[in-house]
């Protein structure tokens, strides 16, 4: 397991003058005056000014969120770059043993199309139906090309029905 180390952030604050203005100063004897900044910069960040100029030291969340998360989405991503249907079926069948919910994208969704089990499928194309109200297919081709594996090999008629039916409303 990867440990992901604790991340700081820190800002440093601005310089007060301009080091042409610093350096001549110095040579004078005098101390540097801030340049004062145009009416309209002063205006908008007189607020925010002293809250910028301060080092904040931020620390991430708890790390058992972040290690889930981490999971997730290499799961995820795993998924999404499988190809054939049996790294697809391995990818997809792990992401449930972890307990990962397949989320709402057309990629994933395109994906589960092909999983050897049927019950993917169906869950994938009423997905699919749901998501194409919103939005249009991204890969259209690819899309049709399952569809129709489906529609034309798939073992239970439940199956063929739902992709025969989402290839019609896909023409419409």
């Amino acid at each position: 397991m990867v440990v992901e180390p604790i991340v700081f952030a820190a800002r440093r604050p601005r310089p007060t003058a301009e080091p042409e203005r610093a350096t001549e100063l110095a040579a004078e004897g005098a101390t540097p005056e801030p340049s004062p900044p145009p009416a309209s910069v002063t205006e908008a960040t007189e607020a925010p000014r002293a809250a910028r100029r301060s080092a904040r030291i931020v620390e991430s969340a708890s790390p058992g969120a972040d290690a889930a998360r981490v999971e997730r989405e290499r799961l995820l991503a795993r998924l999404a770059a499988s190809e054939g249907r049996a790294m697809i079926t391995r990818a997809a069948n792990e992401c449930q043993r972890a307990g990962v919910e397949f989320p709402l994208e057309q990629a994933i969704q395109l994906q589960l199309l092909e999983h050897v089990d049927e019950a993917f499928a169906r869950a994938a194309m009423a997905a699919l139906s749901r998501l194409f109200g919103a939005e249009a297919p991204t890969k259209r081709p690819i899309l049709e090309q399952r569809l129709r594996r489906l529609e034309d090999t798939a073992d239970e008629e439940a199956t063929r029905c739902a992709a025969a039916e989402l290839r019609r409303s896909l023409r419409a």
